[in-house]
C-alpha cells in the first residue's frame, strides 16, 4: 500500500532489501553469534534515524560499556555525543532485571527520559544470554520476558531492534529460538566461510505486514561509513528481468581493421559478445581498440580487469599505438581493476551496477570471463547466475558488451566455450587460435556465432603489428610470399591441409 509508515534504516542497501523499510511498530529481533555486526547494525539503526529521518533513539547496553560503543562508533564516523548534546540521543547503560522492571513502570526514569526527547526508536543490545537451546524450564522464562519488552516498547510507540547471541544455527539444522515467534521480523547475520576467506551474510527470515527479499545478501562494516548491505546477485530486479536488444539497426563498431566487415558494420546494441582463444592470440588488443574507437567517436566505454592493473594495462595499450591514459584522462574511458582474490561477487556486482548508473557507458569490455570462472567455479549456480545477472543488467543499458574469455585448447578446439556452458546467453562468438603451419604459428579468427545476423563463418587470418595492434586480413593476400588461409582446409580442426588449386588440371579427366 502506498500509505504503508515504514521506518528506514538510513542502511545503505538494507532499506532497498527490505522493500523500502519495517512497518512501525514491528518488534525487530537481531540474531547471529559472536562478531556477526549485531551490535553496528543495531547502533545505526538509532544514528541514522537521528541523522537523516529526525526520529531520535535510544541505545541500550548491559555489557558493552558506553564509552567502547562512542569509541567504536567514531571509528565508523558516527559521533554519538554530538547527538546527545542535541538531545536526540541517550545511551543507558544498565541491567536486563533492571531494564526489564523499567518498561513495565508507567513512572520509569527510562520511559521519562525517552519522552523528554521524543524517541521513536530504540536498540537493545543483548536481551538474553540465548544459546540457542531453551531447556531446564528456561524457555517459557525467556518467552515470558520477551512478550514484557514486546509490549512495554509497543506501549511507548518504539520501534525496537532487540539482538540475541544466538549460536546454534547452521545451514544444516537451526534449533528455533523462543523469541522468534513473538518478534515481528527477524534479521539473521552470519559469517560464513569462502576457501580461507570470511564474509559477512544477512537474512530476512520474516517480516510482517510487507514484502522483502529472500535470501543470503552480503554485507561488509566499512570505517568511515558503516554497514553496507549487497543484495545477492540472483535476486529479482523487476523492469532489468525484462530487459532486451530491441534496436535492430544501430552498430557499434570494433575499431579494428577488417573486422566490422566480417561483423555486419559491427555489433548491435544490447548485445552480448564472447572474444574466446587461447591466451596471447591478442583478445586484450582487440579490447583496447574497442575502447579507443569509442573514445574516437566521442562515445563513454568502460573496462572492466580481473587480470590486470591500471598501469599495466596502459602500458600494454602504448605498446599497440592507444594512449589509454589520455583517454581516460579525457573522461571517454574509464577502467576498473578488482583484485580476483577473496571475490566477494555480491559486493563487485554492487560496484559495477554502481559504475553502470553513474558512467553510462555505450561499450564495455570484461577482460576477462574466464578468471570469473576460476574464482567462483563454473559447475555450480554461482558462475550462471552472475553471468545471467551480468547481461541483463548490461542489455538495461543497452550497451554493447564484449567479454574476452580464455578457452584452453591451444589447436584447434573442442568447444567454443570449455566448461563455462553458457553460449545459449551470448549472441556473438569470436574464436581466436593459432593455427600451426609448417614451423610457424599464424593468428586465425573465426566469426562462430552472430545471432540475428548473417554470417559466413570462414577464417580469416590477423596479424598485431608493434604500434600499431590487430588487423583481419584480406583473404586472398597480395604478396605471393605466403599462402593465404583461404588455400587451406581444416584450419582450426588441429589438421590445416592445403586445398586444391582450381586452376590445375583435373587427374580424374583424361
Amino acid at each position: 500500500m502506498a500509505d504503508r509508515d515504514l521506518v528506514k534504516t538510513g542502511i545503505v542497501g538494507l532499506d532497498a532489501i527490505l522493500s523500502g523499510g519495517i512497518p512501525r511498530g514491528n518488534l525487530i529481533l537481531l540474531e547471529g553469534a559472536i562478531g556477526t555486526g549485531k551490535t553496528t547494525l543495531g547502533v545505526e539503526f538509532v544514528y541514522q534515524g537521528a541523522m537523516q529521518f529526525d526520529e531520535p533513539g535510544i541505545i541500550v547496553l548491559f555489557e558493552v560499556s558506553p564509552d567502547k560503543i562512542v569509541r567504536d562508533a567514531a571509528q565508523l564516523g558516527w559521533d554519538l555525543p554530538a547527538l546527545e548534546r542535541a538531545h536526540k540521543l541517550k545511551i543507558i547503560f544498565t541491567t536486563r532485571q533492571v531494564f526489564a522492571q523499567e518498561l513495565q513502570q508507567a513512572d520509569s526514569l527510562l520511559l521519562e527520559e525517552a519522552a523528554q526527547i521524543r524517541a521513536r526508536r530504540i536498540f537493545v543490545d543483548g536481551v538474553t544470554a540465548v544459546g540457542g537451546v531453551t531447556g531446564n524450564g528456561g524457555g517459557v522464562e525467556t518467552r515470558d520476558t520477551f512478550h514484557l519488552l514486546a509490549e512495554g516498547l509497543q506501549r511507548e510507540n518504539l520501534t525496537g531492534v532487540l539482538a540475541v547471541e544466538a549460536t546454534a544455527f547452521s545451514d544444516q539444522r537451526r534449533l528455533a529460538l523462543v523469541e522468534e515467534s513473538i518478534a515481528d521480523t527477524v534479521i539473521r547475520l552470519r559469517t560464513e566461510e569462502m576457501t580461507r576467506a570470511t564474509v559477512r551474510s544477512l537474512e530476512i527470515a520474516k517480516s510482517r505486514g510487507h514484502d522483502f527479499q529472500m535470501g543470503r545478501h552480503t554485507f561488509r562494516i566499512v570505517d568511515g561509513c558503516g554497514i553496507e548491505v549487497y543484495r545477492r546477485v540472483q535476486a529479482p530486479r523487476k523492469e532489468r528481468d525484462q530487459a532486451a536488444a530491441f534496436d535492430p539497426t544501430t552498430r557499434v563498431t570494433t575499431g579494428v581493421p577488417g573486422l566490422d566487415a566480417l561483423v555486419n558494420g559491427g555489433y548491435l546494441l544490447g548485445s552480448t559478445t564472447v572474444v574466446a582463444g587461447i591466451s596471447g592470440v591478442g583478445k586484450s588488443v582487440m579490447g583496447l581498440h574497442y575502447l579507443a574507437e569509442g573514445a574516437r567517436l566521442g562515445e563513454r566505454s568502460l573496462m572492466l580487469s580481473l587480470d590486470e592493473p591500471v598501469r599495466q594495462i596502459i602500458r600494454n595499450a602504448n605498446s599497440v599505438g592507444i594512449d589509454l591514459k589520455k583517454l581516460i584522462d579525457g573522461g571517454l574511458v574509464r577502467v576498473q581493476y578488482d583484485t580476483p582474490q577473496e571475490i566477494e561477487i555480491d559486493r563487485h556486482f554492487h560496484d559495477i551496477e554502481q559504475i553502470m548508473a553513474d558512467f553510462k557507458p555505450r561499450r564495455v569490455l570484461f577482460d576477462s570471463l574466464s578468471t570469473y570462472g576460476s574464482n567462483l567455479g563454473t559447475t555450480g549456480r554461482t558462475f550462471r547466475d552472475f553471468f545471467h545477472a551480468l547481461v541483463a543488467l548490461m542489455k538495461e543499458y543497452q550497451t554493447a558488451t564484449v567479454y574476452n574469455h580464455e578457452n584452453p585448447e591451444m589447436l584447434g578446439m573442442a568447444s567454443m566455450m570449455g566448461d563455462f556452458h553458457m553460449s545459449s546467453l551470448v549472441d556473438n562468438i569470436l574464436l581466436m587460435n593459432w593455427i600451426e603451419m609448417g614451423d610457424a604459428f599464424r593468428l586465425g579468427m573465426t566469426v562462430a556465432k552472430m545471432r540475428a545476423n548473417p554470417n559466413m563463418r570462414a577464417t580469416h587470418e590477423c596479424e598485431i603489428v608493434n604500434g600499431e595492434g590487430m588487423r583481419v586480413l584480406p583473404r586472398q593476400i597480395p604478396a605471393a610470399l605466403v599462402r593465404p588461409f583461404s588455400s587451406y582446409l581444416n584450419l582450426i580442426s588441429r589438421n590445416p591441409a592445403r586445398s586444391p588449386d582450381p586452376s590445375a588440371p583435373d587427374p580424374r579427366v583424361t
